[in-house]
């Protein structure tokens, strides 16, 4: 099926490309086209997406058929939703997302809010110092800056596109300019032994041969700098782990989300010098993330 949508003279309503739009996603078997066709059209039409229905009875332009009918295209080619939508939700936040970054996801939310918790319950003090590392969209230390307002803290990343991205997204929230950064950094090498009270990151963990195998979204656009873990998925994750015991200051917290079935190898990673707070699963029971307290020095 074509992907292309006429206005046929303007006597198309809003709701009649909606339509078309969810059979032309249908016959490309992507999932959930309703949404799909809705979050586009909406997006085009400059109003949210709860909004929506307000609209149905509009005419619409050729202009805007000729808009809506590039943005199918690039979605049946599976390109990510978001990256064609331009931004995502996460939690409170709305992000720029485009090739270079991992889209934000709500497994990770649960990591965020878990990483809130802690450091509300080990009563770290109130001006800690953070590490976002592989920040992406930087989303995780934009959520931890708005949280925490006496905070500050370092939006980490080695490569200069998703921090150009951050950069982006760092400056829709003014209010946490002043007390965040962007630094270009393999994981914790740029930080000094004792620096920081916290770590979060969702580090690559997926193993490099399970790579090629994710769904066409992921693996054909997403970053795979952000992805592979290397063999086992657990490269990144043992590296930082290491580096994190120099670099926090003790009773310092590392929350990190990983892949499920990695706990225990993650286990045997662990030296005496860290102290399992908790092990997380997600809301679907999978195992997701570990939030750990550095105890002491090697």
């Amino acid at each position: 099926m074509s992907c292309n949508i006429s206005s046929n003279n303007g006597s198309k309503t809003v709701k009649d490309v909606i339509n078309e739009a969810v059979a032309i996603l249908e016959s490309s078997n992507i999932e959930d086209a309703k949404h799909n066709a809705n979050l586009l059209v909406a997006r085009l039409l400059g109003v949210s997406y709860t909004r929506l229905p307000i609209c149905w009875a509009e005419r619409i332009s050729e202009d805007f058929c000729q808009k809506l009918s590039l943005m199918l295209s690039r979605r049946c080619a599976n390109e990510p939703l978001q990256y064609i939508l331009g931004e995502w939700s996460f939690l409170d936040f709305d992000v720029n997302v485009a090739p270079g970054v991992l889209i934000p996801r709500p497994e990770t939310e649960e990591v965020f809010l878990a990483a809130v918790d802690a450091i509300k319950a080990y009563k770290i003090p109130e001006n800690f110092h953070f590490a976002d590392i592989g920040t992406g969209t930087g989303i995780l230390g934009i959520a931890m800056a708005t949280y925490f307002p006496k905070a500050d803290g370092c939006l980490v990343d080695i490569s200069d596109n998703a921090l150009a991205i951050a950069k982006s997204n760092l400056e829709r929230y003014p209010e946490i300019i002043s007390r965040t950064k962007l630094v270009k950094s393999d994981l914790l090498e740029a930080f000094s032994p004792d620096s920081l009270d916290i770590i979060i990151s969702n580090p690559p963990y997926i193993d490099s041969d399970e790579v090629k195998t994710l769904m066409p979204e992921v693996v054909n656009h997403e970053p795979h700098l952000a992805l592979d873990g290397g063999p086992g998925g657990l490269v990144l994750i043992d590296k930082l782990l290491k580096q994190a015991e120099s670099v926090l200051k003790t009773n310092g917290l590392f929350i990190f989300e990983h892949g499920h079935g990695q706990r225990k190898e993650i286990e045997k990673l662990l030296t005496a010098s860290w102290n399992i707070i908790k092990e997380g699963n997600d809301f679907a029971g999978n195992e997701r993330y570990f939030v750990l307290e550095l105890l002491k020095k090697n």
